[in-house]
């Protein structure tokens, strides 16, 4: 099947869809810091949905994205209500700022590293979305994400808008996911059946995601960057057990391609288990496992390369959220002498002190044993404080509006100047959010 008439399947389902499926619930576009924080591997950014309340009530204009309210204002609202259709997004600009070390661009900073000491345009996201409700006994649904910046490079997937996604740019455009999706469920509020995705999505890897405001600080870990995959292209099914977890098994052309590059399919599996007991809505303790295996390299079927991910989320209270994320990889004949092997373990401690301010520390361990994901061989290291504002927590507009400044340390305990002729770079950075 070529890329053509791939996409041309998925944009006519997702038009089929629109007509044929009933209402479904206006939802939060995207989580609240401290809630994605706490509770990652089921983050919308992941393509994960909630389920549909008791209530039919359509939600104060209060919970209504600013888009849809604009649509309402135009009188086009009620119909996208009678076909579910939701449309959101939000623009992310930041700066990264060396003061110690470092040099041009920054080590270990692949979204914000290229271009330090500039104000960029990281993310401008926009979201069309028709979510499937859970508490019915059949669904359809679809989602399409659309993100230009300077952060679309990096998330980019082979095959898929290449002739504007141009490395040496600092703003392009990326598809991030496009996808149909159908749920075959019990018909009960705890949202139990089997959902199958067919399209392009993110990732359910890592603690962090793509989607700026699903994350507490504004850098990314040594672990998103290097240790796991963006995003995949092919079907995963999902089932859904209830609000104490889920599994998953997925064929998947590999890690950030849309036209594969040796026409053999990766095997992605995994799930989450949730406590019974919650915490301020959210489960008191979550562990998610993730595994992706198959080969990777250009022209080779036989060389796989394999990674292993673990996400732990403990709620000590609805203020202090936990998080402990590791991950290992290998890859056959990832050298010129043999097999490649990385991993490493992120740290993360959030706290919210008031509905304006909370704070966020990541210590953050890697160990790319052969170089051959960062370039630098040996133990690397980083720690990050930050903190993430909402100045007007109450505001029907500003709201939506977000400012996160940190300080970073990254430093490595390999025998080598890593950093510019340094062993070590500080920087100081900040971004801002706003949610539409």
């Amino acid at each position: 099947m070529d890329r053509k008439t791939f996409l041309g399947m998925i944009a006519g389902c997702l038009v089929a869809i629109g007509g044929v499926s009933g209402p479904a619930r206006a939802v939060e576009p995207v989580p609240p810091v401290a809630v994605a924080a706490a509770n990652p591997a089921e983050a919308p950014a992941k393509s994960e949905e909630t389920a549909k309340p008791d209530s039919e009530e359509t939600p104060a204009p209060a919970d209504v994205p600013l888009l849809m309210q604009g649509w309402d204002a135009v009188g086009l609202k009620k119909a996208m209500d009678s076909i579910g259709l939701l449309t959101y997004g939000y623009v992310e600009s930041g700066f990264t700022g060396r003061l110690i070390g470092g040099q041009h661009p920054l080590p270990l900073r692949l979204f914000d590293g290229p271009k330090p000491d500039n104000l960029l345009l990281d993310q401008l996201k926009l979201t069309v979305e028709r979510p499937i409700d859970r508490t019915k006994a059949l669904d359809f649904g679809g989602r399409f994400d659309m993100i230009y910046g300077s952060d679309a490079r990096f998330i980019h997937s082979l095959g898929l808008t290449d002739t504007v996604a141009h490395p040496d740019e600092d703003n392009t455009l990326d598809i991030e996911q496009l996808y149909v999706q159908g749920f075959w469920g019990k018909g009960n509020k705890e949202g139990e059946g089997l959902d199958i995705i067919f399209g392009k999505f993110v990732t359910p890897f890592g603690a962090e995601v793509i989607d700026a405001p699903g994350n507490a600080l504004y850098s990314h870990s040594m672990l998103f960057n290097y240790a796991i995959p963006f995003a995949h292209t092919g079907v995963k099914a999902n089932y859904t057990f209830g609000p104490q977890g889920s599994a998953y098994i997925a064929a998947v052309r590999g890690w950030d391609v849309f036209n594969d590059n040796n026409d053999a399919w990766s095997i992605m599996t995994g799930g989450v288990l949730n406590t019974a007991e919650q915490v301020g809505g959210a489960p008191r303790a979550s562990l998610a496992l993730n595994v992706i295996t198959g080969p990777e390299q250009t022209g080779n079927v036989s060389n796989f390369r394999t990674v292993i991910d673990m996400i732990g989320t403990y709620h000590w209270n609805d203020k202090f959220t936990q998080i402990v994320n590791w991950d290992y990889g290998t890859e056959q004949h990832g050298t010129p002498t043999g097999a490649a092997h990385w991993t490493g373990i992120a740290h993360y401690l959030t706290y919210a002190f008031t509905d304006i301010v909370s704070g966020t520390w990541r210590a953050e361990w890697f160990q790319d044993h052969d170089g051959v994901r960062t370039g630098i061989t040996g133990d690397l290291y980083e720690m990050t404080w930050g903190v993430s504002l909402t100045p007007f927590p109450k505001h029907p507009i500003f709201k939506n509006l977000i400012i996160r400044p940190e300080i970073r340390w990254d430093f490595t305990g390999a025998a080598q100047d890593a950093f510019g002729g340094n062993d070590s770079q500080l920087t100081a950075a900040f971004d801002i959010i706003f949610k539409f």
